[in-house]
């Protein structure tokens, strides 16, 4: 009995809790499969009730894992969004706010994972994930980000070195779709993803270009967030043309588990990072920059549920941690969702807090949002009335027509002013403003909600030690 209760306790076989809907496993240790998308919007997928039906493979993962559709990332940015997940931290605690390096005394679940005994390759968004001292991968494999073959070689590769190893493994798999420059556009022409062509060629698989039929602007709808004008629309097709691609490439992902034989052995969680690359989306705390819906199977799980707590990104180690039967380093803000499929009731899941720092350029555009299921307080500290946004989002045709439009069109010229000049501290009635175009801080109707948000942001800032919290206080309480 002591023996048995030795190999449980450090670690060498896994223990999931049990009860109603979940199952115990005490002969071998679960795999990990965490695949991200890059820049896609909540509502793309299938799953979410994206009428075009772009995403098959997406959709039948969908069918068979638990949903959280109320996760918000705890920031909208490539590096610091990733790094936050890969640490259970919001950005100024592990000390990536921008496209900076963490502390250097923050655990990665890379650190933990292989601590545990672990086998971790990494396939793409190497340099998204550092220092490098921080994520030790066994493997960090490039440039098959927008290539379904040559990311499904790298998958391979990984699968069998793992299995060489004779370890148990933790892959992530990041998907480099639909970031820009996207399917078909003027950008990826002239680009021509040099990179990704030349590792192809090494490969000796054929590029990432002419793997599906591209959308036409005539096929799809206008996000409601933004302006329905033709060269929107167009760049809204292109989009989409890569929301195509980003599932054929999950579904060379999901063979490639599958033939592994490792498939009922494993953990899989799919997420995307943040929202797409549009105004009032990426590299902003509105809902469309933050919402990134989960999707959450592994043996023995019980039935699928659908989740709606609001949830973020900082509990994605947490839970997988759990799952994995793995100790949790200290320190982390997310808390595990266990306990929500369990049936139980956690604290203070009827809201979530996002956070921006600095952006890709290295400038900061200091952003706060709390978030519920019907509104929203958004604090972003850089608008002082003369100082403009720049941000990747704003590259392209999408940020060019509007800011063209606007020029003829009031209601257009208010939209990119509301974008570019930044609102200091903003209220939004998310559930009938859903593109949060309609400032309502000053509407008495909202007042109490208004000031219980202001205080529940504030004490989330105090409680993590945020720097950006005097700040905040001036916007939310002048005069005090």
């Amino acid at each position: 009995m002591k023996a048995i209760r030795s190999i449980l306790l450090t670690g060498l076989a896994l223990v999931i809790f049990c009860g109603p809907g979940f199952a115990a496993e005490t002969k071998t240790k679960l795999n990990l499969l965490f695949i991200t998308a890059d820049d896609m919007n909540a509502d793309s997928p299938g799953w979410m009730g994206n009428p075009l039906k772009l995403t098959p493979n997406v959709d039948a993962l969908a069918a068979t894992a638990h949903r959280f559709v109320n996760n918000h990332v705890t920031i909208p940015i490539c590096q610091p969004g990733r790094e936050a997940m890969m640490t259970g931290r919001v950005p100024h605690r592990n000390g990536g706010t921008g496209f900076i390096p963490i502390k250097l005394d923050v655990p990665t679940m890379v650190e933990v994972l292989q601590a545990a005994g672990y086998y971790a390759a990494a396939i793409n968004k190497i340099p998204h994930m550092a220092p490098k001292s921080k994520f030790p991968w066994d493997h960090p494999f490039d440039g098959s980000g927008k290539n379904p073959k040559l990311f499904r070689s790298h998958m391979d590769e990984a699968l069998a070195e793992a299995k060489a190893a004779g370890k148990p493994f933790f892959i992530n798999a990041n998907i480099t779709d639909p970031h820009r420059p996207f399917y078909g556009s003027q950008q990826g022409k002239q680009k021509k993803n040099a990179k990704q062509g030349k590792k192809a060629e090494q490969a000796g698989v054929k590029s990432g270009e002419d793997v599906i039929e591209p959308l036409t602007a005539e096929q799809v709808s206008t996000p409601g967030f933004l302006e329905d004008i033709p060269l929107v629309r167009e760049e809204v097709a292109q989009y989409y043309s890569s929301i195509k691609r980003l599932d054929v490439t999950f579904g060379e992902i999901m063979a490639a588990l599958k033939a592994s034989g490792q498939e009922d052995k494993t953990v899989v969680l799919f997420m995307s990072d943040h929202g797409m690359s549009f105004p009032f989306s990426k590299a902003t705390v509105y809902f469309n920059g933050t919402w990134s819906p989960v999707l959450l199977r592994w043996p023995g799980m019980g039935k699928p549920q659908k989740r709606e707590e609001f949830t973020s990104s900082v509990d994605v180690m947490p839970t997988l941690l759990d799952i994995l039967g793995v100790e949790h380093p200290p320190g982390m803000d997310g808390r595990s969702w266990l306990p929500l499929l369990k049936g139980e009731k956690q604290q203070d899941r009827d809201y979530v807090v996002s956070h921006v720092n600095t952006v890709s350029s290295g400038k900061s555009f200091v952003q706060r949002s709390i978030r519920t299921k019907d509104f929203a307080l958004n604090f972003e500290g850089w608008a002082d009335g003369t100082t403009t946004i720049k941000v990747e989002a704003m590259s392209g045709l999408s940020y060019n027509a509007m800011a063209a439009a606007a020029k003829t069109d009031s209601k257009i010229e208010s939209r990119v002013e509301q974008f570019v000049k930044g609102v200091p501290l903003a209220f939004y009635d998310s559930k009938n403003d859903p593109g949060e175009r309609t400032n309502e801080l000053t509407n008495p109707k909202f007042r109490k909600e208004i000031e219980r948000l202001k205080k529940l942001l504030l004490a989330h800032m105090e409680k993590t030690g945020d720097p950006e919290l005097e700040s905040f206080k001036k916007v939310a309480y002048p005069g005090k």
